[in-house]
């Protein structure tokens, strides 16, 4: 048989196979690092309670927002904003979907609109982000007249504290009640409407499992190479 006839065998020798093995581990950890940059999506959220409810000195009614369950109105947004007015959004503009279970909540506004039976009205408006003055504490308006809605006191003059946005900020649940008892005259309360801003899919953090995972298949693929390499070598 001619020489040149003879068919070449190719194998990798130690400074080759660490080439390989190395370019092999970067490229799968530039995987891992590229998909932990994944950019998070914020997004600004109204669920609207249009609830026509009227009180008398002996009701009392209760307001459920679930953020992971109700149909709420989204808005994609670039970033957290600095303040919300509570404005009016342009629904055509939006979507409708919920916030999932590990999305993180960073702002949160309630709005209530009262009215009498004069049908002045009147909007209180809470940013539940940081501790807030309850205006609605107590059971009722701190015994203010319905009939007067001047005379309502405003957030920093009405007595007692609560942190809100702690317990929504955990379970995104939140229970809005109103107990009449000490008010005269009836009111009615039009709407609630409980809106802020969320970001979904933070970013993901890879799992030590996953680590672990990747090392291991390095190190099987690795062995393999040297058994072919050695193979190859007793071959020649």
């Amino acid at each position: 048989m001619d020489i040149h006839q003879i068919p070449s065998i190719k194998y990798f020798g130690r400074s080759d196979m660490k080439k390989k093995l190395t370019a092999l581990f970067l490229a799968m950890l530039l995987s891992l690092v590229f998909a932990g940059m994944a950019q998070a999506t914020y997004y600004h959220f109204e669920d609207y309670r249009p609830d026509d409810v009227k009180f008398n000195g002996e009701t009392t009614y209760t307001w459920t927002f679930n953020l992971n369950f109700d149909n709420l109105m989204l808005w994609e947004i670039p970033a957290v904003p600095l303040v919300n007015s509570g404005d009016d959004w342009d629904s055509s503009l939006g979507k409708t979907g919920q916030m999932g279970a590990n999305d993180i909540l960073h702002r949160a506004y309630l709005t209530m609109k009262f009215c009498n039976t004069d049908n002045e009205k009147i909007d209180l408006k809470l940013d539940l982000t940081d501790t807030i003055s309850w205006l609605l504490s107590q059971g009722g308006l701190h015994n203010q007249t319905i009939t007067n809605l001047d005379s309502l006191p405003d957030e920093q003059n009405a007595p007692g504290t609560l942190n809100v946005f702690s317990y929504l900020e955990d379970d995104h649940l939140l229970n809005v009640t109103i107990t009449n008892t000490s008010l005269t005259g009836d009111f009615t309360v039009d709407k609630m409407n409980l809106a802020g801003c969320y970001e979904s899919d933070p970013t993901p953090v890879p799992e030590p499992g996953t680590v672990v995972l990747l090392g291991a298949g390095l190190a099987g693929m690795a062995v393999v190479l040297r058994r072919r390499a050695k193979a190859a070598a007793d071959r020649t």
